[in-house]
């Protein structure tokens, strides 16, 4: 799928979307949502941050919490739920490809279930980096290729599917294209075979922008 079509697909899910993906997800990830916010510190930049399901989980370690996505839909849905949380995220519908940010201007910058998705991980990896102070953090929580044969055998029988209905593949090594990019992993924990992993990773050195940014307007909450 291209950017126009993962846009609509989305914004046609925003409205069903916590429902749907409930206890499924409840049952696949089990703590890793709680334990990916609770990576999160500083001033934070949460890409793809769709309904906002991880906002109920930031902790007092985050100070400043920018949220941006792809869908409109789905920004809608994020804003009433911080509205209801009284949590001050600021928020920007934008591509994760083409951050509208400046080089090094967040503590932490973090992405969940997205990166599936996105058609070009590896443009949408370079952007996280640059965003991101050299000192500072990326935490991804991700679902990758399983390195168990018969889990990845399904895993590659079910993608066409879902890459049809929802521009999600299963099998992308996301992890490992991180790590070839040059990010340093810290710390990883994985659950399902090996198909859902948290990862807190340092940004590669001299990471910086391929394009200036363009402009955005942050001023919607």
């Amino acid at each position: 799928m291209n950017l126009r079509q993962i846009r609509a697909v989305y914004d046609r899910r925003a409205a069903t979307y916590d429902r749907t993906v409930g206890l499924g997800e409840r049952v696949a990830l089990g703590g890793l949502r709680r334990a990916f916010a609770a990576e999160l510190r500083g001033d934070v930049l949460e890409v793809a941050v769709g309904s906002g399901l991880n906002v109920p989980h930031y902790t007092s370690a985050v100070h400043r919490v920018v949220g941006v996505d792809l869908s409109g839909g789905m920004l809608r849905r994020a804003r009433v739920r911080a509205a209801e949380l009284g949590r001050p995220v600021a928020f920007a519908q934008m591509d994760a490809q083409r951050l509208a940010f400046g080089d090094a201007g967040f503590d932490t910058v973090a992405v969940s279930l997205a990166l599936c998705t996105i058609p070009d991980p590896d443009a949408a990896l370079r952007e996280l980096a640059r965003v991101c102070r050299p000192d500072g953090r990326v935490v991804l929580l991700e679902h990758v290729r399983s390195p168990v044969w018969p889990v990845f055998v399904a895993q590659r029988l079910l993608t066409p599917l879902q890459e049809r209905f929802i521009g999600c593949c299963l099998t992308r090594p996301t992890i490992d294209t991180a790590r070839a990019l040059g990010f340093t992993v810290e710390s990883e924990r994985s659950r399902l075979f090996g198909v859902f992993r948290l990862v807190v990773a340092r940004p590669p050195p001299g990471a910086g922008p391929d394009h200036p940014p363009p402009r955005v307007d942050m001023g919607r909450r």
